[in-house]
């Protein structure tokens, strides 16, 4: 029963040290998986910038920051597609004609 015990436990120690180098390897891989998406992502996001496609632009942004979020490229492509967008707005809304400093304009009336 002795022996038994022995060869099991041999056993079981080889299949974790197995399983510790494969599981070694394959999450560096992983990681390196994970960074190329990022960047594939963010190559999107600034693409789509460039084509002023704000739309597509934070769609790619936000993939990237769910591949890693802990990757900071993510976050930095999704900020400057937020500001594209804003300051898309800033100048569709620059010709409208602004209130006076009345109290008709602070009523909203």
């Amino acid at each position: 029963m002795r022996t038994l015990s022995i060869i099991v436990g041999l056993m079981l120690l080889a299949a974790a040290s197995v399983l510790s180098y494969i599981s070694a390897n394959n999450g560096s891989k992983m990681l390196e998986n994970k960074e190329t998406i990022v960047i594939q992502y963010v190559d999107a996001s600034e693409e789509a910038l460039e084509d002023e496609d704000i739309s597509k632009a934070l769609k790619y942004a936000k993939l990237a920051i769910q591949a890693d979020p802990k990757d900071r490229r993510g976050f930095l492509s999704y900020e400057k597609a937020m500001d594209a967008k804003y300051d898309a707005y800033g100048e569709e809304s620059s010709d409208t004609p602004k209130a006076e400093n009345s109290d008709e304009a602070m009523m909203g009336c």
